[in-house]
């Protein structure tokens, strides 16, 4: 297994139609306009990623108070590759790199209901905040999954609605 941390200007065209595959496996259509990634930690088995994990670097607001933080997105793993600790490992990587070089106050990813308890392993907590994201139609409340988040610099969460001042991870 080999990690590399990776912007998408620096994926190779093959690198960027593995990733493609990878998100077709992983995740089903819908009607959500994404942010574009900032740093893609990626597995590779002989030469092939397996799997991922996106960072986004973002500076929100949580109850009106700016929160620096960093998106956890793009968990994924290819279906014949699950079960070998490969998104385990591209998380940790994920969370030291929110650590340093980024040193931001917390991390935030938002998950399927049947995930929380994998993240939670890794220290990850939900929260109850009301969650707010920019699509193209404007600022929407965004219901379907938990918020999850990982004291970094900080451990006292604001309360108060979460506004991602942008697009979603």
């Amino acid at each position: 297994m080999q990690i590399e941390l990776k912007t998408y200007s620096q994926l190779t065209k093959v690198e960027r139609l593995s990733l493609e595959r990878l998100y077709a496996e992983a995740f089903p259509p819908n009607e959500i306009t994404w942010a574009h990634t900032d740093l893609h930690v990626l597995v590779l088995e002989a030469g092939e990623i397996v799997s991922n994990v996106e960072i986004f670097e973002r500076r929100i607001t949580v109850g009106g108070v700016p929160v620096h933080l960093g998106g956890i997105g793009g968990v994924a793993t290819l279906k014949s590759w699950r079960r070998r600790g490969l998104a385990e490992a591209a998380l940790q990587a994920a969370q030291a790199y929110l650590r340093e070089p980024l040193a931001v106050e917390f991390g935030l990813l938002i998950c399927g209901e049947p995930m929380v308890h994998y993240y939670a392993k890794f220290g990850w907590k939900l929260v109850a905040n009301e969650l707010w994201i920019q699509q193209p139609q404007g600022r929407v409340l965004y219901h379907d999954a938990p918020t999850m988040v990982l004291p970094v610099g900080r451990s006292d969460w604001p309360a108060g609605e979460i506004d991602l001042c942008g697009l979603p991870w």
